[in-house]
């Protein structure tokens, strides 16, 4: 399963001190500052990220706000995903505090889930909002932006020729607005996603076959046929434990580690990996693939003829974790 529950960790504790966030770790020893991000390049790419907000996500986020190719233009929360806006907006601006960046504009999603939906577990909800690992610095919670994420994704895509979305949680907003401004949606240059699985899935008996994509199935294959290229990380590729170039990283580097709710795998930073290498660290099988809408939930098939869905089928994970390394890093606290 996508999060396993474990006993209640240490919580972690942050102080603030001439302008530098200090993380400590369970022995009270501070573990090092988060280094300027990397100045970023003439041609970055626009990017919104679609996420969910769970710890594994937050760091995906931070890597690609920090990521020297990747112009990240907002943030939209998708009401069916594992942390809504109501906590999200108080996990994002600890987060942008203890990363010390520039926030970004958030819009939160309306739209509910599909029939065909299965909600995160609640005890996984809760969990990763009590304890995701990050420095609790008391930031002002954020005011989302007053429109809805699908108009707030619809402006972007007028406003930012070449933009990509990354999406680290259901596909429930994207889906919405391909089916409600389908202009706008086609202005968007291409989407990479963590969903779906290939083979037994992640959870079989009970219908799962990767929980973002069960989260709203219909949504995820209605992305998967739609007139936007389409990457796919699905669960399998990504190796379960800590990414060696994210263990060593201040602040992130405790998310989802050691919490109520830990992650077993970091598949949504793999997946802005990939995104910002442009696909050089992603083995990737390309066509005509669907997702179960019913039965496994999200479960991806390749079928017969030509198609514009790349599924990644491998990973370097070392080349990610170099990556990773690169874009968080460290300075001597």
């Amino acid at each position: 399963m996508r999060r396993r529950l474990l006993a209640v960790g240490l919580t972690l504790l942050a102080t603030v001190a001439s302008g530098c966030t200090a993380p400590y770790d369970d022995d009270g020893e501070v573990t090092g500052l988060m280094g300027a991000a990397p100045a970023k390049a003439d041609d970055a790419v626009p990017v919104v990220i679609d996420s969910d907000l769970a710890p594994d996500d937050l760091a995906a986020i931070t890597y690609l706000v920090r990521h020297p190719r990747v112009d990240v233009v907002g943030i939209t929360v998708p009401a069916t995903g594992m942390v809504g806006c109501t906590d999200g907006l108080r996990l994002l601006a600890d987060l942008f505090a203890a990363i010390e960046s520039p926030s970004v504009p958030v819009a939160c999603g309306t739209t509910e889930r599909g029939k065909d939906g299965v909600p995160f577990p609640e005890e996984w909800c809760t969990g990763v909002v009590i304890d995701p690992g990050l420095p609790a610095l008391g930031a002002v919670p954020w005011q989302p932006l007053r429109e809805d994420a699908g108009a707030f994704l619809a402006q972007q895509a007028r406003v930012h020729p070449g933009l990509h979305v990354v999406a680290l949680g259901p596909l429930t907003e994207l889906a919405a607005l391909a089916a409600d401004r389908p202009a706008d949606y086609r202005r968007i240059a291409g989407v990479t996603t963590m969903a779906g699985a290939v083979g037994d899935g992640q959870d079989p008996g009970r219908g799962i076959g990767e929980w973002n994509a069960a989260a709203d199935p219909a949504a995820f294959a209605a992305v998967l046929a739609g007139p936007v290229p389409v990457t796919v990380v699905p669960d399998g590729p990504v190796p379960q434990g800590v990414p060696d170039g994210l263990a060593a990283a201040p602040v992130v580097g405790r998310l989802g580690v050691d919490t109520m709710i830990t992650s077993p795998a970091y598949w949504d930073l793999a997946t802005a990996g990939v995104f910002a290498t442009a696909g050089a660290t992603a083995d990737e099988r390309t066509g005509a693939w669907t997702a179960e809408v019913t039965g496994t939930r999200g479960l991806l098939h390749q079928g017969a003829g030509s198609g514009r869905v790349r599924v990644v089928t491998g990973l370097d994970t070392h080349a990610l974790d170099a990556s990773y390394a690169a874009v968080f890093g460290t300075v001597d606290g």
